[in-house]
């Protein structure tokens, strides 16, 4: 039988933090919801932690792959849900997440013509401390120049995957803003805070910026000056969040 979610990690010497991610799941997972974990060969104690959970984890595996698009891709061929959600493994949800993501799929009369649904995540320090919400609504004349959505926030449809495709792997670090761009999506935004993330993830980087630029030029043949300009404005960003996140630290 299909699920109606499932629920992607993929994880890689995530020892210090799947067992959190992991726990935010089980204390509110259904029969309506399908879990896979996709390792790619972990070296510490990782795999030892997923088996733990083998009345949670619905799909284990654990094998050598190509980054993390690679192991999303494989969780991608196996998944059975109607509607598919990406986790990182240091990310972690709210205790209401799912039973929120339920009810709303419940209520609302036909979802078919959905591509996604986007919500909200709350940026946290290493000390788990909150710094900010994070997540605006898909507006596709804004998307084509920046990723604004929380995509561990979102809900895709199964659908999507069949019409565009899986991630391109070749874009290590910005795949899936690659992939939601391959398209002018349908999508519904929630004003509901569904994830906690911690700061650093490996798109909040200089070499993130770079990749989405090339991703931009991939899609988009405007002017190399225009693009340009892109560039050193998300170099900026980056420097300008993490000055931010300097300060907010120093004050608290």
């Amino acid at each position: 039988m299909n699920k109606k979610i499932s629920i992607i990690i993929a994880t890689y010497n995530a020892e210090n933090t799947i067992r959190r991610c992991i726990d935010s799941i089980a204390c509110q997972k259904s029969d309506e919801i399908e879990l896979l974990v996709i390792d790619g060969d972990s070296k510490d104690k990782t795999v030892e932690i997923l088996k733990s959970y083998g009345d949670i984890i619905d799909i284990l595996t654990s094998e050598p792959d190509k980054g993390l698009y690679d192991a999303w891709n494989k969780a991608l061929r196996l998944a059975t849900g109607e509607w598919i959600m990406f986790l990182g493994a240091d990310d972690y949800l709210f205790p209401d997440a799912i039973g929120f993501y339920l009810s709303f799929l419940q209520e609302k009369k036909n979802t078919d013509a959905i591509d996604l649904i986007c919500a909200q995540c709350l940026f946290v320090d290493k000390k788990g401390k909150a710094l900010k919400i994070w997540g605006l609504p898909y507006r596709w004349e804004r998307f084509i120049d920046r990723m604004e959505i929380s995509h561990g926030s979102t809900l895709h449809n199964r659908k999507l995957f069949q019409e565009i495709g899986e991630f391109n792997i070749h874009f290590r670090i910005s795949a899936d803003y690659e992939f939601l761009l391959r398209k002018k999506m349908n999508a519904v935004f929630l004003e509901r805070k569904i994830l906690v993330m911690q700061v650093g993830g490996m798109s909040d980087s200089v070499k993130g910026a770079w990749q989405t630029f090339r991703v931009k030029r991939y899609h988009h043949q405007t002017s190399w000056s225009r693009d340009f300009y892109f560039f050193i404005r998300a170099v900026g960003g980056y420097w300008k969040r993490r000055l931010w996140y300097w300060a907010k630290c120093k004050t608290n």
